[in-house]
């Protein structure tokens, strides 16, 4: 099967915004006075009963934004007369500006609150992780993220992101994760003593402190996936022995555009493949692959030579050879969307 990483030195809705229903509008007071447009408002809480669907074409099981209804009592009208109860123009705004904080989605509110609970959460997860995974142990725990993620499939929705690699670690595809996936172990141990975490969450987040450790770009992942109670269906990652045109039919049945194959494939930048340092992230991989394009089994996986064979994929490798910034954007982009390929996902 082919290495959908480096190799270890060590060892159906369409998104729904949310929206904000008035029950109706404010009842208006007699238009003598600009004091009627006020009025006492008490908020309740309804749910509606569609679900939210994500991009990239994974689930989302997420709570149902709420919906804030409001329903209006008018004041009395006031006669114009009555100066001390009339409202020049500043007033009015300042007085409606007062209400705004009612209009805030509820579910608005609670997301900000789980954002925060998050972020205490990701930095322990962050912290653990760096104190087992080092610069020589990244390549395959980097190795680990794309072997569970890698097994998605677009048209059923199946495998992914989803943590079912504790379940796959004796198949052949997956020889030598059995060392990272024990070094994360123990990172997890320390992280669940305070936090709740799931394998697919710590998998993801572990590979995007990988990149981080060898000097590569920051990826900040989202939390909440969900994991598999059972393995994903075999068969499902690339082959190690596919030339261009098969590389990019097998991405493509995972979501994965030529460009997205080629910014993946750039993490085997690190590792004993022969693309520069084996503990730096950088553009090395695609500097090596335009120098030396037919080496020998010395350098790269066969995959990864016959990509500089291909004029599209070609196209890719010289711009990320130019202009190492672009590919780390363009993999962080890549990566993100990768982790979140096939994932379900807890409820706030």
């Amino acid at each position: 099967m082919r290495s959908f990483s480096c190799t270890d030195i060590s060892s159906s809705n369409a998104h729904k915004p949310i929206s904000l229903y008035l029950i109706r509008p404010l009842d208006m007071a007699p238009i003598t006075s600009t004091a009627a447009l006020l009025c006492s408002s008490t908020p309740s809480i309804s749910t509606p009963s569609y679900s939210t669907t994500f991009p990239f074409n994974f689930s989302f099981p997420a709570k149902s934004p709420s919906t804030v209804n409001f329903r209006a009592n008018p004041l009395p009208a006031v006669n114009a007369a009555t100066s001390d109860h009339v409202l020049g123009r500043r007033g009015l705004v300042l007085a409606l500006t007062a209400t705004l904080p009612w209009m805030r989605p509820f579910s608005e509110c609670t997301a900000a609150k789980a954002a925060e609970s998050d972020g205490s959460e990701y930095e322990l997860m962050k912290e653990e992780i760096r104190k087992v995974v080092t610069k020589g142990k990244a390549a395959g725990v980097l190795r680990l993220v794309f072997h569970d993620a890698g097994t998605y499939q677009i048209d059923d929705n199946s495998g992914g992101m989803d943590g079912s690699i504790v379940y796959e670690l004796d198949r052949p595809e997956n020889k030598g994760l059995k060392t990272p996936f024990k070094i994360l172990e123990k990172a997890k141990s320390e992280v669940e003593a305070v936090h709740p975490v799931s394998w697919a969450d710590m998998i993801a987040v572990a590979g995007a402190e990988a990149v981080s450790i060898c000097e590569g770009p920051t990826i900040q992942v989202p939390l909440g996936r969900l994991d598999s109670k059972e393995p994903d269906p075999e068969g499902k990652l690339p082959e190690e022995t596919l030339d261009a045109s098969g590389l990019k039919q097998s991405f493509q049945t995972k979501g994965f555009s030529t460009q997205e194959l080629v910014a993946l494939s750039g993490a085997h930048t690190i590792g004993n493949k022969g693309f520069g340092n084996p503990t730096v992230f950088d553009n090395t991989y695609f500097k090596i692959l335009l120098e030396k394009p037919s080496s020998g089994s010395m350098i790269g996986l066969p995959s990864d030579r016959a990509l500089a064979k291909d004029d599209e994929c070609l196209s890719w490798i010289t711009k990320y050879a130019e202009d190492q910034n672009l590919f780390f954007e363009d993999f962080k982009m890549a990566y993100l969307k990768l982790v979140n390929s096939g994932a379900r996902w807890k409820s706030l």
